[in-house]
């Protein structure tokens, strides 16, 4: 998988606010929750990743999540469909989001667990931001997943992503554990 980590400045670009909506379901003080996103129902591999994210075993929540299927008549280049999807995911222990270090390791970690698969029908956009947290009244950083699968038919893009998605699912428990054990240690 291809990866580019992106840091956006303050001032750079609009300032993400955690949870971005007051409607937004808080999946991981609520798992049923999930029942509610209309698009977890609609793609078995949002749902696994979202409930696993939000899980006990993660040190993540997310939010924001949005899916975006592209016909061959919107991709200039390449495989003729796109599949993709964007997650906002921020750490569940508030001091961790204020330190901008802490996303730039995950980030780091997260690029190098999903480049060890040289296949290019994927790439994910790591992008941390600056970002505001309401309920803490604290400011602090959030990180965005964006990843884009290809393929030649709308089947064969949606079909990469859900194992792409897997594959940064993976790489979130596996960075997780690791924060965890340091935690403990």
């Amino acid at each position: 998988m291809r990866v580019e980590v992106v840091e956006e400045a303050e001032g750079q670009a609009s300032v993400q606010v955690f949870p971005p909506e007051e409607n937004d379901s808080d999946l991981r003080g609520n798992p049923q929750a999930i029942e509610g996103v209309a698009m977890a129902r609609q793609y078995p591999p949002l749902r696994n990743f979202l409930a696993a994210v939000n899980g006990a075993d993660s040190v993540f929540a997310t939010a924001g999540t949005t899916v975006k299927a592209d016909s061959p008549a919107a991709v200039s280049a390449g495989p003729a469909y796109e599949f993709a999807s964007e997650t906002m995911i921020v750490f569940t222990d508030p001091p961790l989001n204020r330190e901008h270090k802490q996303y730039a390791d995950l980030c780091a970690g997260l690029k190098e667990l999903l480049e060890r698969d040289s296949a290019d029908a994927a790439r994910a956009v790591l992008r941390i931001s600056p970002c505001e947290f309401p309920a803490q009244k604290s400011r602090g950083f959030s990180l965005s997943i964006r990843l884009v699968a290809e393929g030649s038919s709308a089947q064969q893009a949606e079909l990469r992503w859900g194992l792409g998605l897997a594959r940064i699912q993976q790489a979130l428990l596996f960075c997780s554990r690791a924060l965890k054990h340091l935690a403990a240690g």
